[in-house]
């Protein structure tokens, strides 16, 4: 099987389906007796069921929390890739001058994730619906930088942000033929 370098938004999916389910087996593995690091087995050993419980709460939290900063950080992956693809290409690929146009106005390595889909917005201007898709990309990453820099402090949810991730990149490909984002 071949893998991707970088993983997309469905592997960040599987990845935290299969993380959420060893967080949840981790008891289980303790009493068959399975191979565990000496530091999870000793902060396990022993615990009661409500201790059970709260570690389990805990970890969920923390697992929902950097599971949802990596599927942002495929998605964003994603788009810079296609970004790169088509600001320097020369495949004759939708929107490359744009995107060229916008490279070259930044005179910088680092072209900022909002310039990007800035871009995409005004380049769909006749597509109303992928415009306001687009835009609520644009909030779901400022939601995104307040979770990455502690400005969330509540619970946060990975299967939203991944379904509307999902539906924001099906309009998009459903607009943009040779989209190759996230």
């Amino acid at each position: 099987m071949t893998s991707l370098v970088f993983p997309d938004i469905d592997g960040a999916e599987r990845w935290y389906v299969a993380a959420k389910d060893g967080v949840l087996g981790l008891r289980e593995a303790i009493r068959c007796g399975a191979k565990l690091s000496e530091d999870t087995f000793d902060e396990l050993f022993g615990l009661t069921q409500a201790e059970w419980r709260a570690y389990y709460r805990q970890q969920s939290t923390r697992h929902e929390m950097f599971a949802t900063l990596a599927l942002f950080a495929a998605c964003e992956g994603g788009i810079r890739r296609d970004f790169e693809w088509r600001s320097n290409g020369g495949f004759g690929q939708i929107h490359q001058e744009r995107f060229r146009k916008i490279r070259q106005q930044v005179r910088k390595e680092h072209v900022a994730l909002g310039s990007i889909l800035d871009g995409w917005i005004s380049a769909e201007r006749s597509n109303a619906w992928l415009q306001k898709r687009m835009a609520g990309l644009a909030e779901l990453f400022r939601q995104r930088n307040d979770l990455a820099h502690g400005r969330i402090s509540g619970g946060v949810a990975f299967e939203p942000v991944y379904d509307r991730l999902c539906v924001i990149r099906e309009k998009w490909r459903d607009a943009v033929d040779d989209f190759r984002g996230y």
